[in-house]
């Protein structure tokens, strides 16, 4: 699945690529992935022009101005492709954007990837949001018996983590994954809010380098430990794995856990 550092990839090159082209027309090859009918869409989108393409938590918004913001969430599979709009469609196309002469795709195999339109906004605060410091985290830590992996994960708390930069993010913190979120001492969870913005940014920057026109997938291979072709971090200590919370989690005995 394409994370945080990725969508801010897609989002600056898909704006680059399409800011400022007014939608023709809008398809829906299945209609139940779109949690809006065609004739919404449409009726609601043609004719505009595209303002902004951003990422608004695991989601791309393509900003049409006001009360036409079209979100997309790709989940674990869904692709993009910009394509001429005369030649066929890319195979297991869910949606199609036409721009004119060139339309962009959304496709998924599973099915998986779906469509919003002018979305309310949830509660949590964003990932590289200013406003989570220190203090903040420490609010949200205080009391819970949540393993703080799972926490971080949390949409509703904090918007944008996945699970491979959240092993990323707790080495960096050296955190251990399944420390209580309540346990961890204010100073250490100060470094941990400086870990996420750190890793994310860095992160975006590597991908910008070695893909700097990417708008699909998911580049990884720079990980330092969410990455199965390791054997040891940075520091020489051994890349172990084990499932927190359903999800295969990689750690290090660098990082020290809270109880």
């Amino acid at each position: 699945m394409p994370e945080l550092p990725d969508l801010e990839v897609f989002s600056r090159n898909l704006s680059k690529a399409l800011k400022s082209k007014r939608l023709e027309n809008i398809g829906i090859a299945n209609a139940g992935k779109a949690r809006v009918s065609e004739k919404e869409l449409n009726e609601v989108l043609v004719g505009k022009k595209l303002r902004d393409v951003t990422r608004v938590g695991k989601q791309l918004c393509f900003d049409f101005g006001k009360d036409a913001r079209l979100f997309m969430h790709l989940m674990l599979h869904g692709r993009l492709v910009i394509q001429r709009s005369d030649a066929d469609p890319p195979k297991h196309t869910l949606a199609s954007l036409n721009f004119g002469a060139e339309a962009l795709y959304l496709t998924d195999y599973q099915k998986a990837a779906h469509l919003l339109l002018n979305p309310e906004a949830g509660d949590a605060v964003d990932a590289l949001s200013e406003e989570l410091d220190g203090d903040w985290l420490a609010e949200k830590f205080s009391g819970s018996r949540a393993k703080v992996k799972t926490l971080l994960m949390d949409q509703k708390v904090i918007a944008g983590i996945g699970n491979a930069y959240a092993d990323e993010i707790l080495w960096e913190a050296k955190i251990d994954p399944e420390s209580v979120a309540g346990k961890i001492p204010a100073n250490v969870v100060n470094a941990l809010s400086k870990a996420i913005g750190k890793v994310l940014r860095d992160a975006e920057k590597k991908i910008l380098k070695e893909n700097p026109d990417i708008i699909s997938g998911e580049v990884r291979d720079f990980l330092k430990i969410h990455n199965s072709k390791k054997e040891k971090s940075p520091g020489g200590a051994a890349i172990l794995s084990k499932s927190v919370g359903g999800r295969k989690t990689y750690f290090t005995e660098e990082q020290k856990r809270y109880q």
